[in-house]
């Protein structure tokens, strides 16, 4: 049997968001969050996956927790980094923190919203796996609300993660290769064993392959297509960077020419479209050196 990789968004969300697995998504979630009393119960918002994924390639298969204190958890499995990765997970964390109200509604109804964002690539300038970042004023660290909370989990990071954590535990669970690893992992706790069992599971589904090899497939295609609109870009910024260095020199070489009252006739102005960077670049010099069009040798 071949495994489902759970690094991949949509296995992670068919993962943990399965009615069936609220026990490791709890687990998942403690071992994050530390919360200082146990969390009892979750209810996903969002179990279902968009029907028309594959095409969407833009798509963010988050998972909406609601702890029974009302606290809002959003928690994703990023695998890719983007341009604007920090901007949109703020505006990720803002949409779902104030989807809470609706007209009419209090602010004092909002509970706090959470983020867990689990990086397959290094992202922070930080040497440890597990950040935390909350409101605090810069200067005494005085905490201005608790309504706000982002963690993110760097996978690539994991040797910083101390062994006793449970967290690390997770870490090799979704970082693990091959069946003997997941094996040895399930041996040594029993929520990752049910996480072990409910991977294969999900592993033998042929819905679920079928949705990963597809998913898989979309990444791929946007991995190719973004490499091209980026060498293309690179390449018409060349050309465009050229043509207005070309430009800038044309209109100084016409400049000096004014001043030091040097015609320019047709067969000059010939002369300076016809020139490059380099060539208009030379031509400048010797016009300030020399105080005249320069004679051909």
């Amino acid at each position: 049997m071949k495994w489902l990789d759970p690094k991949l968004d949509v296995v992670f969300k068919l993962l943990f968001a399965h009615v069936n697995n609220r026990d490791i998504l709890i687990a998942l979630l403690t071992a994050v969050l530390q919360p200082s009393a146990a969390i009892e119960s979750v209810v996903v918002l969002n179990p279902e996956t968009p029907k028309d994924l594959p095409a969407d390639r833009g798509a963010v298969l988050d998972i909406h927790v609601q702890l029974v204190d009302g606290r809002h958890i959003d928690v994703e499995m990023q695998s890719e980094l983007h341009l604007g990765l920090t901007q949109r997970f703020l505006y990720y964390w803002a949409r779902l923190h104030a989807s809470q109200l609706t007209t009419g509604d209090h602010y004092e109804k909002l509970c706090p919203t959470l983020s867990i964002l689990i990086l397959k690539k290094p992202f922070l300038p930080l040497g440890k796996a597990h950040s935390k970042f909350r409101v605090l004023e810069v200067e005494t660290h005085h905490e201005l609300t608790d309504d706000f909370e982002m963690h993110f989990v760097e996978l690539s990071k994991i040797e910083s993660e101390p062994e006793s954590s449970a967290l690390k535990l997770w870490m090799r669970f979704l970082l693990a290769h091959s069946e003997k690893e997941l094996e040895e992992l399930a041996m040594s706790d029993p929520t990752i064993r049910r996480a072990t069992e409910a991977l294969a599971e999900l592993s033998r589904d042929p819905g679920a392959q079928e949705l990963a090899r597809q998913r898989e497939m979309a990444q791929i295609n946007l991995k190719i297509i973004k490499q091209f609109e980026r060498e293309d870009g690179e390449a018409k910024g060349r050309a465009e960077g050229e043509a207005k260095g070309r430009e800038s020199l044309r209109i100084a070489v016409d400049t000096i020419c004014e001043l030091l009252g040097v015609e320019l006739d047709e067969e000059r102005k010939d002369d300076l479209q016809r020139l490059d960077v380099d060539g208009l670049t030379a031509l400048l010099g010797r016009l300030r050196s020399e105080r005249q069009w320069p004679h051909e040798e």
